[in-house]
């Protein structure tokens, strides 16, 4: 009988630490998920800004291909290169290129430009750009 008091007891303990362990990890993470898109539907990304960043950024030679994209809380632009360019053109294009978007999109999203060289022995490149959504320009 003692035997099957432990057994029940020890049942017991493990069921509550499970239980209290579900909610404490659940409730850890619970806001984490939701902030990322929290009034995102509010912030829509509009073709034309992706275009006109694309644009832009087709201005300077020797560019593959660009793509404009958001994921999350970040608008992701990547940049392929057909050879290396002058690093210092990319990035004063980069920080033109920023104001094709509305300032309220400005203002909810960070940006990240990742610009890649087809160059596969390049010293230059790949290159990350990063811009919170209080900065004025990129930070490499």
């Amino acid at each position: 009988m003692k035997k099957y008091i432990k057994y029940i007891v020890l049942f017991v303990i493990i069921i509550v630490i499970f239980i209290l362990g579900f909610f404490i990890y659940k409730n850890m993470f619970a806001d984490s998920v939701n902030s990322r898109y929290k009034d995102i539907e509010n912030y829509k990304l509009t073709n034309n800004e992706k275009n006109s960043v694309k644009d832009k950024i087709n201005e300077l030679e020797n560019i593959k291909s660009v793509k404009v994209y958001k994921d999350s809380k970040i608008i992701k632009i990547v940049v392929k290169l057909e050879e290396d360019i002058n690093f210092e053109s990319i990035k004063t294009k980069a920080n033109e290129a920023i104001t094709s978007f509305s300032e309220e999109n400005l203002s909810y999203y960070d940006l990240e430009l990742f610009i890649e060289s087809s160059n596969k022995e390049s010293e230059v490149y790949p290159q990350i750009g990063y811009k919170f959504k209080t900065n004025s320009e990129f930070a490499w």
